[in-house]
């Protein structure tokens, strides 16, 4: 049995049913990892035999645990005991944390097992690692989660673990061409995670199937919402948003196409109203400044350590990065929290009327080269809001890359969007 192609759900029930077990899956995926690993380059540290060893000892200490069983992959900046930290970094190349971050324990206790590490970026921003593009090695996956996207979208690993700063969970899923999840800011605790910037950092999971994103997020979240509720009957406002000029023609036409489906179920069930498009407010031609001030501001505090000792370590991006945050005045500052805030008063009011907000993802697909991960542009807006975020793979473009359909709910409802999610690409898919 190819268990490495199974998502973490399906997964999980053939182990309870007896249909497979932990060692025979987490063999599967070490083999595809071995015949695909040198050419996708999604790990930073895999120990083969010690992941193997984990999955013996799960088998001889079964668990009810919800993921008992499943591999699972972690972005490198998560703690993990025993494994090697390097937060993309020449500097931390030596760093093995003692303790496991608190994401790892959760999932650890609910019966997952760590398979590896996977590539970050530097500092989960912009300089790239070596990961490729599964569906084309000539072009990128995107970051900062770019490992953890290549090894789910290469059936590496039913699920991975990664956040998001700016774009860097919903980006690498449109590119490689899985579910992405991007968490409402402070709805996960992140001890054990580099810190990057406060008010945008958020934890996050890629997978290969809507029900994994529920089922992890539940494990996380330590609440009972893990399958997903597909009867829903969503209200979705259609939004092209501030940066519609700046999409290819492929990543408009795409989106229409998006629309289209939505709009035609809606109309066959006598509910067309439920599907809208609307106008974003002027103030969102704000958000994404807002979002670099925010950001940059508050990396020139948590990465000091790293300019004022180790400069000569850091990219010449990062260094840009952290020396525009330095020059951020706290008045510039001040006045991006509250755009922000502003903003939030405008779409508490909209989210009365709707559910969802259906946007796009990124520009088009992941652009051919590997030297960068790609524009940021079209998620900036939202991590800024704080908002929880799922990108729906839908559609391809030039030489077969995937494209996505980005959706956002309202603070703390991510439960409540995952679900939504479900259903959106349930219609997407029954009018393909």
């Amino acid at each position: 049995m190819n268990n490495n192609i199974l998502t973490a759900t399906e997964i999980a029930e053939n182990i309870r049913s007896g249909k497979t077990t932990p060692s025979a899956v987490m063999e599967s995926c070490l083999a595809r990892i071995k015949l695909r690993e040198e050419r996708i380059g999604a790990f930073s540290y895999i120990d083969y035999d010690k992941a193997m060893a984990l999955a013996h000892r799960a088998e001889k200490n079964p668990t009810d645990g919800p993921l008992f069983g499943v591999p699972f992959a972690v972005k490198d900046i998560i703690d993990v005991a025993g494994c090697p930290i390097t937060q993309g970094s020449p500097i931390y190349n030596s760093r093995t944390p003692k303790k496991d971050a608190d994401c790892i324990v959760k999932l650890t206790s609910a019966g997952a097992i760590p398979i590896g590490i996977t590539v970050s970026t530097e500092f989960a921003c912009f300089t790239p690692g070596k990961t490729v593009n599964p569906h084309n090695v000539s072009h990128t996956p995107g970051g900062s989660s770019s490992g953890s996207a290549a090894a789910v979208a290469d059936n590496m690993v039913p699920f991975g673990l990664g956040s998001q700063t700016a774009a860097s969970l919903i980006r690498p899923g449109s590119y490689c061409g899985v579910f992405a999840y991007k968490s409402t800011n402070g709805y996960f605790n992140l001890d054990g995670i580099l810190p990057l910037s406060a008010s945008l950092d958020s934890l996050g999971v890629l997978a290969q199937s809507l029900p994994d994103l529920q089922l992890v997020r539940s494990v996380l979240k330590g609440d009972q919402h893990n399958k997903i509720n597909r009867d829903v009957n969503p209200r979705i406002a259609f939004m092209k948003g501030p940066h519609w000029d700046e999409m290819t023609e492929v990543g408009k036409e795409n989106f229409y196409q998006a629309h289209a489906r939505l709009f035609a179920h809606s109309q066959l069930h006598d509910c067309k109203r439920r599907v809208q498009w609307i106008d974003y407010p002027e103030e969102f031609d704000l958000l994404t400044d807002a979002h670099k001030i925010v950001m940059t501001k508050e990396i020139s505090q948590t990465r000091r350590y790293e300019y004022e000792n180790h400069r000569d370590q850091l990219s010449l991006k990062f260094v840009e990065l952290y020396e525009e945050g330095l020059a951020r005045t706290d008045e510039e500052y001040k006045n991006a929290l509250k755009i922000r805030d502003r903003v939030w008063r405008m779409l508490s009011v909209m989210f009365e009327t709707f559910d969802i907000i259906a946007a796009p993802a990124t520009s088009g697909v992941a652009p051919k080269g590997l030297t960068t991960t790609g524009d940021p542009l079209f998620s900036r807006d939202w991590t800024l809001l704080q908002l929880p975020a799922v990108a729906i793979p839908f559609g391809s473009g030039p030489n077969n890359l995937p494209l996505s359909v980005q959706i956002i709910g309202w603070r703390d409802k991510d439960n409540a969007l995952i679900d939504i999610a479900s259903r959106f690409n349930y219609i997407l898919t029954k009018y393909n």
